[in-house]
């Protein structure tokens, strides 16, 4: 079946919605709204047919369609802890959330437009199935082993216990670990960004496609600066901390 591309679409319709990106599309679909036979209608319309009262669907998704904001600074006065929770709630729950999201969604675009974008989205569907298979390992490492120790370090240290030195000779060690992962991290989204020009879609791009590019754009920008909070304050701090430590 073929669909509305975006360029045929209209403000503030279905597709036009549902482009925002994938939690847009999330809010249409709880809704029961088909958003690739349905793009072309206003919300008002789509709402209309199924008895709905559009104010709540429309308020949902102003708040979906929203981007994601990252925090304010202040990282470099917070204890550890605090900022290892940050670490955890904002990113590392984003992307356990997203990372399945997506990679169902990217399965299902490939179905849809093999026949037009095969190669393309054989290629980026590759390149996101390796990134999530290292970020989910990844994260289990930082998740039992770092985080916990650099945990149990400020701990001790704060109750004026003695702290034991690390199984692994120094949190240099697992750090070194960690930032070479997210140097591969950087270069499966620099390969990622290349095989999608840049997430520039074609004109004949539905909603659901659009939305997936700019879910990925997102997905880009939220581990560039996760990556960073890590690599220039958590990892920074942790080895600073350790040093007065143990000299």
């Amino acid at each position: 079946m073929s669909h509305a591309p975006l360029s045929e679409v209209r403000p503030g319709s279905v597709g036009d919605w549902a482009s925002r990106n994938f939690r847009a599309v999330l809010v249409i679909e709880k809704y029961g709204i088909d958003f690739h036979d349905e793009a072309s209608l206003s919300l008002e319309e789509a709402c209309s047919r199924r008895g709905l009262d559009p104010a709540p669907v429309l308020a949902e998704l102003e708040a979906a369609a929203r981007p994601r904001s990252q925090p304010g600074g202040g990282f470099e006065q917070a204890s550890l802890r605090e900022l290892i929770a940050h670490i955890l709630s904002w990113h590392h729950e984003y992307l356990k959330l997203e990372l399945p999201r997506l990679r169902a969604r990217l399965d299902r675009m490939a179905s849809r437009h093999g026949e037009r974008d095969g190669h393309l989205l054989e290629r980026l569907h590759a390149a996101f199935c390796e990134l999530q298979a290292d970020i989910d390992e990844h994260l289990h490492k930082e998740e039992m082993i770092l985080f916990p120790f650099i945990e149990k370090y400020e701990s001790a240290a704060g109750r004026g216990l003695p702290v034991p030195p690390p199984p692994f000779g120094t949190v240099s060690n697992p750090i070194r670990v960690m930032e070479a992962e997210h140097s591969r991290v950087h270069e499966l989204l620099a390969r990622m960004r290349e095989i999608t020009r840049g997430y520039v879609p074609g004109s004949y791009a539905c909603a659901n496609y659009i939305a997936v590019f700019h879910s990925l754009e997102e997905l880009e920008a939220d581990l560039k600066e996760h990556i960073r909070v890590e690599n220039d304050i958590l990892h920074r701090r942790a080895e600073a901390f350790e040093r007065r430590l143990f000299g």
